[in-house]
Protein backbone atom coordinates (compact mmCIF):
# COMPACT_ATOMS: atom_id res chain seq x y z
CA UNK A 1 0.00 0.00 0.00
CA UNK A 2 1.36 3.42 -0.92
CA UNK A 3 2.19 5.94 1.80
CA UNK A 4 -0.21 8.86 1.87
CA UNK A 5 -0.27 11.56 4.54
CA UNK A 6 -3.93 12.22 3.73
CA UNK A 7 -4.55 8.79 5.27
CA UNK A 8 -3.13 9.65 8.68
CA UNK A 9 -4.82 7.87 11.59
CA UNK A 10 -5.44 8.63 15.24
CA UNK A 11 -6.12 5.50 17.27
CA UNK A 12 -8.38 6.43 20.19
CA UNK A 13 -7.75 4.31 23.24
CA UNK A 14 -9.84 5.46 26.23
CA UNK A 15 -8.55 4.14 29.55
CA UNK A 16 -9.81 4.23 33.12
CA UNK A 17 -8.05 2.11 35.73
CA UNK A 18 -9.47 2.10 39.23
CA UNK A 19 -6.15 0.55 40.09
CA UNK A 20 -3.12 -0.12 37.87
CA UNK A 21 -3.00 -3.87 38.37
CA UNK A 22 -0.45 -6.04 36.63
CA UNK A 23 -3.25 -7.58 34.55
CA UNK A 24 -4.64 -4.21 33.45
CA UNK A 25 -1.21 -3.08 32.35
CA UNK A 26 -0.51 -6.36 30.56
CA UNK A 27 -3.69 -6.05 28.51
CA UNK A 28 -2.99 -2.39 27.73
CA UNK A 29 0.51 -3.32 26.55
CA UNK A 30 -1.00 -6.01 24.33
CA UNK A 31 -3.39 -3.44 22.82
CA UNK A 32 -0.60 -0.97 22.05
CA UNK A 33 1.59 -3.69 20.56
CA UNK A 34 -1.25 -4.73 18.25
CA UNK A 35 -1.48 -1.14 17.00
CA UNK A 36 2.28 -0.89 16.45
CA UNK A 37 2.25 -4.10 14.42
CA UNK A 38 -0.21 -2.72 11.83
CA UNK A 39 0.85 -1.37 8.43
CA UNK A 40 -0.60 2.12 8.28
CA UNK A 41 -0.67 3.85 4.87
CA UNK A 42 0.22 7.23 6.43
CA UNK A 43 1.25 8.76 9.71
CA UNK A 44 -0.48 7.48 12.85
CA UNK A 45 -0.66 8.16 16.55
CA UNK A 46 -1.87 6.12 19.48
CA UNK A 47 -3.82 8.51 21.69
CA UNK A 48 -4.52 7.23 25.20
CA UNK A 49 -7.32 9.25 26.78
CA UNK A 50 -6.95 8.82 30.53
CA UNK A 51 -10.44 9.34 31.91
CA UNK A 52 -9.32 10.61 35.32
CA UNK A 53 -7.75 7.41 36.65
CA UNK A 54 -6.66 7.81 40.30
CA UNK A 55 -3.09 7.07 39.19
CA UNK A 56 -2.32 8.91 35.91
CA UNK A 57 -1.76 6.41 33.11
CA UNK A 58 1.18 8.41 31.76
CA UNK A 59 3.02 7.94 35.06
CA UNK A 60 2.87 4.17 34.52
CA UNK A 61 4.65 4.21 31.17
CA UNK A 62 7.65 2.25 32.48
CA UNK A 63 5.28 -0.55 33.54
CA UNK A 64 3.28 -0.47 30.31
CA UNK A 65 6.10 -1.43 28.00
CA UNK A 66 9.53 -0.71 26.63
CA UNK A 67 10.59 2.90 25.99
CA UNK A 68 10.43 2.27 22.24
CA UNK A 69 6.80 1.14 22.56
CA UNK A 70 5.60 3.88 24.91
CA UNK A 71 7.37 6.75 23.16
CA UNK A 72 4.94 6.33 20.26
CA UNK A 73 1.97 6.95 22.59
CA UNK A 74 0.45 10.37 23.28
CA UNK A 75 -1.40 10.81 26.58
CA UNK A 76 -4.34 13.12 27.24
CA UNK A 77 -5.76 13.21 30.76
CA UNK A 78 -9.14 14.38 32.05
CA UNK A 79 -9.21 16.07 35.43
CA UNK A 80 -11.92 13.71 36.65
CA UNK A 81 -13.65 10.53 35.58
CA UNK A 82 -16.40 11.61 33.16
CA UNK A 83 -17.27 8.28 31.53
CA UNK A 84 -16.64 6.72 28.16
CA UNK A 85 -18.58 9.24 26.04
CA UNK A 86 -16.63 12.15 27.53
CA UNK A 87 -13.36 10.31 26.95
CA UNK A 88 -14.19 9.48 23.33
CA UNK A 89 -15.28 13.01 22.48
CA UNK A 90 -12.20 14.43 24.18
CA UNK A 91 -10.09 12.11 22.06
CA UNK A 92 -11.87 13.21 18.87
CA UNK A 93 -11.19 16.85 19.77
CA UNK A 94 -7.52 16.16 20.44
CA UNK A 95 -6.84 13.92 17.44
CA UNK A 96 -4.31 15.01 14.83
CA UNK A 97 -5.31 12.96 11.78
CA UNK A 98 -8.21 12.69 9.29
CA UNK A 99 -9.06 9.07 10.18
CA UNK A 100 -10.14 7.76 13.58
CA UNK A 101 -9.66 4.16 14.69
CA UNK A 102 -10.98 2.76 17.96
CA UNK A 103 -9.58 0.24 20.38
CA UNK A 104 -10.20 -0.54 24.05
CA UNK A 105 -7.50 -1.08 26.64
CA UNK A 106 -8.15 -4.82 26.97
CA UNK A 107 -8.68 -5.67 23.30
CA UNK A 108 -6.33 -6.12 20.36
CA UNK A 109 -6.16 -6.01 16.58
CA UNK A 110 -4.91 -8.84 14.40
CA UNK A 111 -2.22 -8.31 11.74
CA UNK A 112 -3.47 -6.79 8.50
CA UNK A 113 -6.59 -5.16 9.97
CA UNK A 114 -5.82 -1.53 9.20
CA UNK A 115 -4.30 -2.30 5.83
CA UNK A 116 -7.40 -4.15 4.63
CA UNK A 117 -9.71 -1.39 5.81
CA UNK A 118 -7.71 1.32 4.05
CA UNK A 119 -7.84 -0.72 0.86
CA UNK A 120 -11.61 -0.25 1.02
CA UNK A 121 -11.28 3.52 1.47
CA UNK A 122 -8.83 3.78 -1.42
CA UNK A 123 -11.19 1.87 -3.69
CA UNK A 124 -14.29 3.88 -2.77
CA UNK A 125 -14.02 7.65 -2.15
CA UNK A 126 -17.64 7.74 -0.93
CA UNK A 127 -16.91 5.33 1.92
CA UNK A 128 -17.01 6.90 5.39
CA UNK A 129 -16.71 4.02 7.88
CA UNK A 130 -15.34 0.49 7.91
CA UNK A 131 -15.32 -2.26 10.52
CA UNK A 132 -14.26 -5.91 10.74
CA UNK A 133 -15.42 -9.15 12.24
CA UNK A 134 -14.35 -10.10 15.75
CA UNK A 135 -13.43 -13.02 17.96
CA UNK A 136 -14.59 -13.08 21.57
CA UNK A 137 -11.68 -14.13 23.78
CA UNK A 138 -10.93 -14.63 27.48
CA UNK A 139 -8.46 -12.24 29.19
CA UNK A 140 -5.85 -14.95 28.62
CA UNK A 141 -6.58 -14.81 24.88
CA UNK A 142 -8.48 -18.10 24.54
CA UNK A 143 -11.00 -17.89 21.65
CA UNK A 144 -14.65 -18.32 22.62
CA UNK A 145 -16.63 -17.56 19.45
CA UNK A 146 -16.22 -15.63 16.21
CA UNK A 147 -18.62 -13.16 14.61
CA UNK A 148 -18.29 -12.07 10.98
CA UNK A 149 -21.05 -9.77 9.75
CA UNK A 150 -22.26 -8.86 6.24
CA UNK A 151 -19.90 -6.54 4.38
CA UNK A 152 -22.22 -4.98 1.81
CA UNK A 153 -24.23 -1.78 2.39
CA UNK A 154 -27.62 -3.47 2.39
CA UNK A 155 -26.39 -6.27 4.64
CA UNK A 156 -25.09 -3.78 7.19
CA UNK A 157 -28.40 -1.89 7.25
CA UNK A 158 -30.36 -5.13 7.63
CA UNK A 159 -28.11 -6.26 10.48
CA UNK A 160 -28.74 -2.95 12.24
CA UNK A 161 -32.47 -3.56 12.20
CA UNK A 162 -32.66 -7.32 12.66
CA UNK A 163 -29.81 -7.94 15.12
CA UNK A 164 -28.26 -4.79 16.57
CA UNK A 165 -25.04 -2.81 16.43
CA UNK A 166 -23.37 -3.76 13.12
CA UNK A 167 -19.86 -2.59 13.98
CA UNK A 168 -17.69 -4.10 16.71
CA UNK A 169 -16.66 -0.76 18.22
CA UNK A 170 -12.99 -1.58 18.62
CA UNK A 171 -12.74 -2.53 14.95
CA UNK A 172 -14.02 0.77 13.52
CA UNK A 173 -12.00 2.98 11.18
CA UNK A 174 -13.85 6.11 10.08
CA UNK A 175 -13.50 9.62 8.72
CA UNK A 176 -12.90 12.22 11.42
CA UNK A 177 -14.81 14.91 9.50
CA UNK A 178 -18.00 12.82 9.66
CA UNK A 179 -17.53 12.27 13.38
CA UNK A 180 -17.25 16.05 13.74
CA UNK A 181 -20.21 16.75 11.46
CA UNK A 182 -22.43 14.49 13.58
CA UNK A 183 -21.20 16.02 16.83
CA UNK A 184 -19.38 12.95 18.13
CA UNK A 185 -20.90 10.53 20.61
CA UNK A 186 -24.20 11.50 22.20
CA UNK A 187 -24.57 12.33 25.89
CA UNK A 188 -28.30 11.52 25.73
CA UNK A 189 -29.02 9.51 28.90
CA UNK A 190 -31.60 7.46 27.01
CA UNK A 191 -28.81 5.82 24.99
CA UNK A 192 -26.25 5.48 27.78
CA UNK A 193 -24.01 2.41 27.40
CA UNK A 194 -24.89 2.04 23.70
CA UNK A 195 -23.32 5.32 22.54
CA UNK A 196 -21.75 3.66 19.51
CA UNK A 197 -25.03 2.13 18.31
CA UNK A 198 -26.77 5.50 18.76
CA UNK A 199 -24.12 7.26 16.68
CA UNK A 200 -24.29 4.67 13.90
CA UNK A 201 -28.07 5.09 13.89
CA UNK A 202 -27.56 8.62 12.54
CA UNK A 203 -24.41 7.89 10.54
CA UNK A 204 -25.99 5.11 8.47
CA UNK A 205 -28.97 7.25 7.51
CA UNK A 206 -26.73 9.52 5.44
CA UNK A 207 -23.35 7.88 4.79
CA UNK A 208 -21.95 4.77 3.17
CA UNK A 209 -20.44 1.97 5.31
CA UNK A 210 -18.43 -1.18 4.61
CA UNK A 211 -17.18 -4.22 6.48
CA UNK A 212 -14.13 -6.43 6.09
CA UNK A 213 -15.62 -9.90 6.32
CA UNK A 214 -12.81 -11.31 8.44
CA UNK A 215 -12.31 -11.57 12.21
CA UNK A 216 -9.44 -9.10 12.64
CA UNK A 217 -10.26 -7.90 16.15
CA UNK A 218 -10.14 -9.72 19.50
CA UNK A 219 -12.76 -8.55 22.00
CA UNK A 220 -12.00 -9.54 25.59
CA UNK A 221 -14.97 -10.83 27.56
CA UNK A 222 -14.87 -10.38 31.33
CA UNK A 223 -17.24 -9.94 34.25
CA UNK A 224 -16.82 -6.16 34.42
CA UNK A 225 -17.71 -5.39 30.81
CA UNK A 226 -20.26 -2.67 30.08
CA UNK A 227 -22.77 -5.28 28.91
CA UNK A 228 -22.39 -7.27 32.11
CA UNK A 229 -22.68 -4.28 34.46
CA UNK A 230 -25.31 -2.21 32.61
CA UNK A 231 -27.19 -4.76 30.56
CA UNK A 232 -30.74 -3.53 31.30
CA UNK A 233 -30.00 0.13 30.50
CA UNK A 234 -28.01 -0.85 27.42
CA UNK A 235 -30.88 -2.97 26.12
CA UNK A 236 -33.39 -0.15 26.70
CA UNK A 237 -31.23 2.33 24.79
CA UNK A 238 -30.60 -0.13 21.97
CA UNK A 239 -34.32 -0.72 21.56
CA UNK A 240 -34.94 3.03 21.25
CA UNK A 241 -32.18 3.39 18.63
CA UNK A 242 -33.47 0.45 16.61
CA UNK A 243 -37.09 1.65 16.68
CA UNK A 244 -36.06 5.13 15.54
CA UNK A 245 -34.00 3.67 12.70
CA UNK A 246 -36.82 1.38 11.60
CA UNK A 247 -39.28 4.27 11.58
CA UNK A 248 -37.40 6.03 8.77
CA UNK A 249 -37.14 2.81 6.68
CA UNK A 250 -33.44 3.38 6.06
CA UNK A 251 -32.87 -0.20 4.91
CA UNK A 252 -35.07 0.19 1.83
CA UNK A 253 -34.38 3.82 0.98
CA UNK A 254 -30.92 5.12 1.91
CA UNK A 255 -28.58 3.65 -0.75
CA UNK A 256 -30.84 4.43 -3.69
CA UNK A 257 -31.92 7.83 -2.37
CA UNK A 258 -28.33 8.98 -1.74
CA UNK A 259 -27.33 7.92 -5.24
CA UNK A 260 -30.34 9.74 -6.72
CA UNK A 261 -29.62 12.91 -4.73
CA UNK A 262 -25.98 12.90 -5.78
CA UNK A 263 -27.00 12.56 -9.44
CA UNK A 264 -29.67 15.26 -9.24
CA UNK A 265 -27.36 17.83 -7.66
CA UNK A 266 -24.19 16.79 -9.48
CA UNK A 267 -22.08 15.97 -6.43
CA UNK A 268 -20.45 12.88 -4.97
CA UNK A 269 -22.49 10.54 -2.80
CA UNK A 270 -20.42 11.64 0.19
CA UNK A 271 -21.33 15.28 -0.49
CA UNK A 272 -24.97 14.29 -0.97
CA UNK A 273 -24.90 12.76 2.51
CA UNK A 274 -23.44 15.91 4.02
CA UNK A 275 -26.04 18.02 2.23
CA UNK A 276 -28.95 15.85 3.36
CA UNK A 277 -27.70 15.58 6.93
CA UNK A 278 -27.32 19.35 7.33
CA UNK A 279 -30.78 19.96 5.89
CA UNK A 280 -32.17 17.36 8.30
CA UNK A 281 -30.21 18.50 11.34
CA UNK A 282 -30.75 22.25 10.95
CA UNK A 283 -34.14 22.17 9.16
CA UNK A 284 -32.82 24.26 6.29
CA UNK A 285 -34.60 25.70 3.27
CA UNK A 286 -32.28 25.23 0.29
CA UNK A 287 -32.33 26.03 -3.40
CA UNK A 288 -32.06 22.63 -5.13
CA UNK A 289 -32.57 21.08 -8.55
CA UNK A 290 -36.20 20.05 -8.81
CA UNK A 291 -35.19 16.43 -9.33
CA UNK A 292 -33.69 16.29 -5.82
CA UNK A 293 -37.04 16.61 -4.07
CA UNK A 294 -38.04 12.94 -4.20
CA UNK A 295 -34.65 11.70 -2.98
CA UNK A 296 -34.66 14.14 -0.07
CA UNK A 297 -38.16 13.08 0.91
CA UNK A 298 -36.99 9.46 1.10
CA UNK A 299 -33.94 10.37 3.17
CA UNK A 300 -35.93 12.55 5.57
CA UNK A 301 -39.36 11.02 6.18
CA UNK A 302 -39.28 12.62 9.64
CA UNK A 303 -39.09 16.12 8.10
CA UNK A 304 -41.62 18.10 6.08
CA UNK A 305 -39.78 18.03 2.74
CA UNK A 306 -41.68 20.15 0.24
CA UNK A 307 -41.20 23.05 -2.20
CA UNK A 308 -40.98 26.35 -0.34
CA UNK A 309 -42.40 29.61 -1.64
CA UNK A 310 -40.01 31.24 -4.06
CA UNK A 311 -39.83 34.39 -1.96
CA UNK A 312 -38.71 32.57 1.18
CA UNK A 313 -35.85 34.75 2.45
CA UNK A 314 -34.42 31.89 4.48
CA UNK A 315 -33.48 29.87 1.40
CA UNK A 316 -29.76 29.35 0.74
CA UNK A 317 -27.99 27.52 -2.06
CA UNK A 318 -26.90 23.92 -1.77
CA UNK A 319 -23.35 25.12 -2.46
CA UNK A 320 -23.54 27.21 0.69
CA UNK A 321 -24.72 24.19 2.63
CA UNK A 322 -21.63 22.33 1.49
CA UNK A 323 -19.50 25.40 2.29
CA UNK A 324 -18.15 25.56 -1.24
CA UNK A 325 -17.92 28.52 -3.67
CA UNK A 326 -21.11 28.92 -5.76
CA UNK A 327 -21.07 27.10 -9.05
CA UNK A 328 -22.11 29.04 -12.14
CA UNK A 329 -23.77 25.95 -13.54
CA UNK A 330 -25.93 25.23 -10.51
CA UNK A 331 -29.60 24.53 -11.13
CA UNK A 332 -31.66 26.53 -8.64
CA UNK A 333 -35.14 25.62 -9.69
CA UNK A 334 -36.91 25.07 -6.39
CA UNK A 335 -36.40 25.95 -2.76
CA UNK A 336 -36.80 22.76 -0.74
CA UNK A 337 -37.90 23.11 2.85
CA UNK A 338 -36.89 20.51 5.43
CA UNK A 339 -38.89 21.76 8.38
Amino acid sequence: MRRDQNLGTTVLLPVYFEEPSTENLRLLRRSIESIRDQRFPGAYETLIVDDGSPVPIASLSSRIGSPSLVQEVRFVRAGRNGGLVHALNRGLACSHHPFIARLDADDKWLPGKIEKQFEQFLQDPDLTISATGMTLVTPAGKPLETHVRPGDWGGILNFFVEVGCPFPHGSVLARRDIYQLLGGYSHDPRTAHCEDYALWGIWLRFFKPAMVEEALYDYTVHARSVSALNGVQQQSGSTLVRETFCAVDAVNTVPGALQALAKAVGVTMLQAGILAYRMWRYRLTVWMPRGALEALALLMPDRDVAPAVSSDHRAITWEQVLAQPPSNGALREVAVRAA
